[in-house]
C-alpha cells in the first residue's frame, strides 16, 4: 500500500530534509508541496485530494503558530477523516492537546530527526493499511459524561449502544469508570478481559486480538469492560486511552464512552475523539449546579454547545424540590438537547433483567431513547422499522 503525502512549508529546508527521507520508506512519495500556509491552503489541499484520495497531510506551523493552527482547524473543518502530521518546536502537553482538539492525527517535533520521521511515517502506513481494509469511513465517537454519581450515565450509554447495534451499526461500548465500572453490571456481564488487557497490549494490538477482549452482548454490541483490578486501573493514562480511542474508531461504525467520572485525563482523551459530548444531569439543584461547572470548564477546553449537548434525565413536569427546565436554561445558557422522563419503574426493572429498556416496545422510556436516536440519526423513523419487520 502506498504512502502519499502532502507537505505545507514555508521553510525550503523543511521540505528538503522530507524530499530526503521519505525514500527511505517503501512505496512512499510527495505527491504535492505548498509553501504558503494561509486560509486558502485547505482550498488547494482539497483539491489535491481529488486527485489523491488516500494522501496524507505534514504542516509545518512554526514560521506563524497561531495561523497554522486556524490552518489546521478550517482543514479539518473542510476535510472529513483528513490525516494532519503537525510539525513544531512546540511540544506542551497543553499544546499537543490544543492541536489534537482542531485536528491533528499525528505531531513531529522540529528540528526533524530521522528516527522520529521514520516513526511517523510507520504510523502512517499502519492507518492506510487498516483504512483501505476496512473501505469504509472512521466511525464517531459520542461521550456521555454524568455531571455526578446517580444521575443515569450508564443507562444511557447502553441504551443508546443496544440502538445503534439494531441498526446494524458495528458498535463498541467503553466503560471509563475505572474505579466502579457498572457497565457490566447493567448488562448482566461476567468477562475475564477488560480495558486494562487492551491498554497492556497495545504494540501488538489488531482487530482479531481485540475481539478477544471484548465482551459481547445478545443485542449486537461489544463492551470493552472496565478493570476489576484497582491497581492495573491506576496504570492507565490519557496517551492509552487516546491509542485505544482511535484504534475503536478505526474499526467500528459507533464507539459509545460511558464516561461515569470527573473530568480527568482519561476522559479528556475521549473527548477529543468525540463528534459529540452529552453531559447528563437531573433536576436536583446540585446536579444543576455541577453541570454549570462542567460546561465552563468544557468551554475552556475549547468545547462549544455545537459540540456538548445536555441531557436531562428523570424528567417530572411536577417536582416540588425540582429545579424546572425553564431555570434549567436559564442557568446553563441554553436549552436541554433531549429531556428522558422519569420512568423510575421501568428503569429499575431493566436493571433487575440485565436488559436495556429499550427492547420493551411499550415503554414509554424506551420510546424516548428511540427519539433520541432518531434526532442524532441513529434510529430508523416508524415507518421504516414497521417496514423491516
Amino acid at each position: 500500500m502506498s504512502i502519499q503525502l502532502i507537505v505545507a512549508s514555508p521553510e525550503p529546508h523543511f521540505c528538503d530534509f522530507v524530499r530526503e527521507q521519505l525514500p527511505l520508506t517503501p512505496n512512499s512519495e510527495m505527491v504535492s508541496e505548498h509553501e504558503d500556509i494561509g486560509p486558502n491552503l485547505p482550498v488547494r489541499i482539497q483539491s489535491d485530494l481529488n486527485l489523491h484520495p488516500w494522501a496524507a497531510v505534514l504542516l509545518d506551523i512554526s514560521s506563524d503558530r497561531a495561523l497554522g493552527l486556524r490552518t489546521l482547524e478550517q482543514m479539518s473543518q473542510s476535510v472529513s477523516g483528513i490525516y494532519v502530521i503537525l510539525s513544531d518546536g512546540q511540544c506542551s502537553e497543553e499544546f499537543l492537546l490544543q492541536a489534537m482538539r482542531l485536528g491533528a492525527t499525528d505531531f513531529l517535533r522540529q528540528p526533524l530527526k530521522r528516527s522520529e520521521f521514520s516513526e511517523a511515517m510507520a504510523r502512517l502506513e499502519q492507518h492506510v493499511q487498516r483504512i483501505h481494509r476496512q473501505g469504509r469511513q472512521i466511525g464517531r465517537m459520542y461521550s456521555f459524561v454524568g455531571v455526578k454519581g446517580g444521575v443515569g450515565t450508564t443507562s444511557v450509554a447502553v441504551n443508546f449502544a443496544a440502538l445503534c447495534a439494531r441498526q446494524n451499526k458495528s458498535t463498541v461500548l467503553l466503560d471509563l469508570d475505572t474505579d466502579s465500572g457498572d457497565t457490566a453490571c447493567q448488562l448482566g456481564i461476567r468477562h475475564p478481559y477488560s480495558l486494562a488487557d487492551v491498554v497492556e497490549n497495545l504494540e501488538d494490538l489488531d482487530q482479531s486480538m481485540l475481539e478477544g477482549f471484548l465482551a459481547r452482548d445478545a443485542l449486537g454490541f461489544s463492551v470493552l469492560c472496565a478493570p476489576t483490578d484497582l491497581d492495573k486501573s491506576r496504570m492507565i493514562d490519557e496517551h492509552h486511552l487516546r491509542a485505544v480511542g482511535r484504534f475503536l474508531i478505526e474499526h467500528y461504525d459507533v464507539v459509545i464512552v460511558d464516561g461515569s467520572r470527573a473530568l480527568d485525563g482519561l476522559l479528556l482523551s475521549c473527548l477529543e475523539l468525540s463528534e459529540f459530548i452529552f453531559l447528563l444531569l437531573t433536576e436536583e439543584f446540585a446536579a444543576v449546579r455541577n453541570a454549570q461547572i462542567y460546561l465552563s470548564s468544557l468551554a475552556r477546553a475549547g468545547y462549544g454547545h455545537e459540540v456538548v449537548k445536555v441531557l436531562v434525565n428523570r424528567h417530572e413536569k411536577r417536582g416540588p424540590f425540582h429545579v424546572s427546565l425553564d431555570q434549567v436554561r436559564q442557568t446553563l445558557g441554553a436549552p436541554p438537547f433531549w429531556v428522558f422522563p422519569n420512568s423510575y419503574e421501568d428503569a429499575m426493572q431493566a436493571v433487575h433483567n440485565a436488559r436495556p429498556v429499550v427492547i420493551r416496545g411499550r415503554s414509554e422510556l424506551g420510546r424516548s431513547f428511540r427519539e433520541f436516536a432518531r434526532k442524532l440519526g441513529i434510529e430508523s423513523p416508524p415507518e421504516a422499522a414497521k417496514g423491516r419487520k
